[in-house]
């Protein structure tokens, strides 16, 4: 039976039956079912760019997706300048530098960064983070050619452009050339503690240099057109700085297996799309194959009233049930889609997803009229 928490979805490659069930996480580490369960997100939540939820009705996906969604917390409530904050998911670990305020300055003839201002709290998601829009070389790179389109189209072309950071366009900090005009220029937040932003590597220096520059850092929703989900939805390949071959190139994501080999060569375009395309966490919480529901997750620096915060999932799985058309009712086994963890509300979602082959050909149509169960 359909309500807000589950739905079916006819497709061509099954019958899916999604389910979300909420928890809310006690200090002591226990996940107890919440008293408000929130419902399925069934549209993508954009704003400017930023991806704010991904849908939760995406029930092919091979891997599960780990999300959370956070702010960095002094321990304590003590101002500090910087700190390290993070989540660890079944021994994996997304480690993040939080610093305060800071910007570009001039000192002996150099660039050189401010000190970072005294925090006690600080958002986390991808407009802290390294990447963003070089507004001044995008004039000359293709601000002339995308002005025209922009006129005659109804969508925002603001990210059709080189002299975006194909990682994270909404991010802050990304420089293609050198010029008068970086003085002031505000920096990231949030970093990557083992790839940071320096002086020395401020400038890109080309367009197609961006494999080179710092990798952003967070724990939110990854955009569709961001690498390397992108590299899983129409890519071709990912441009080179002159000069360097695709023998002798090395990115990052291809190295840690985050993106297929083949994007720094071309590829045709059968090969171009996959359904990896529906993972969107950050690619360290990615886990193929799928987890189980009962891992462990341990927050630090991300609630306030606990430097350190470690809860297990709760190990319930839902029991789900789908009648094709024309056939009797068939038991589809549970895949955990995503996990949801709100650290500010101490708030976890598990998105689990069940499908069947039919034995006949359902169309989106057909949807409404298939019968399905989802018993927890």
């Amino acid at each position: 039976m359909a309500d807000e928490t589950n739905t079916l979805l006819a497709h061509s490659q099954g019958l899916a039956v999604t389910a979300k069930r909420t928890y809310r996480i006690r200090s002591t580490g226990r996940c107890v079912l919440a008293e408000e369960q929130l419902p399925l997100v069934t549209e993508l939540a954009v704003d400017d760019g930023l991806l704010l939820a991904d849908a939760d009705i995406l029930s092919f996906k091979p891997g599960t997706d780990v999300v959370v969604t956070a702010r960095a917390h002094a321990p304590g409530g003590a101002a500090v300048s910087e700190l390290e904050a993070g989540a660890t998911v079944a021994g994996r670990t997304i480690a993040l530098r939080v610093v305060g305020r800071r910007r570009v300055v001039r000192r002996a003839g150099s660039w050189a960064f401010s000190d970072p201002e005294p925090f006690t709290s600080a958002p986390l998601d991808w407009r802290e983070a390294y990447g963003g829009i070089d507004a001044l070389s995008r004039e000359k790179l293709d601000a002339p050619f995308l002005a025209p389109l922009q006129a005659a189209s109804r969508y925002d072309l603001k990210f059709a452009t080189r002299a975006a950071y194909p990682r994270n366009p909404v991010g802050k900090g990304y420089v293609l050339e050198d010029r008068p005009e970086l003085e002031g220029l505000e920096l990231p937040t949030v970093e990557d503690p083992e790839d940071q932003l320096t002086p020395g590597r401020l400038v890109a220096g080309h367009p197609d240099a961006w494999t080179r520059q710092p990798r952003p850092a967070g724990l939110g929703w990854v955009n569709y057109g961001w690498f390397p989900r992108s590299a899983f939805l129409g890519l071709d390949r990912v441009p080179l700085p002159p000069g360097t071959s695709s023998a002798g190139a090395r990115v990052v994501e291809v190295d840690r297996a985050w993106a297929p080999a083949d994007v720094l060569t071309g590829r045709p375009l059968e090969a171009r799309f996959h359904e990896k395309a529906g993972n969107g966490a950050p690619p360290p919480f990615i886990f193929e194959p799928h987890l189980s529901g009962r891992e462990a997750i341990t927050l630090t620096n991300l609630d306030p009233r606990a430097a350190s915060l470690t809860f297990e999932l709760p190990g319930e799985r839902p029991r789900i049930a789908i009648r094709p058309l024309g056939e009797g009712e068939r038991e589809a086994p549970p895949k955990l889609m995503s996990v949801l963890v709100d650290a500010t509300n101490r708030r976890v979602s598990l998105v689990w997803a069940g499908v069947v082959l039919p034995k006949l050909p359902h169309a989106p149509q057909h949807g409404p009229q298939v019968g399905f169960r989802v018993e927890w």
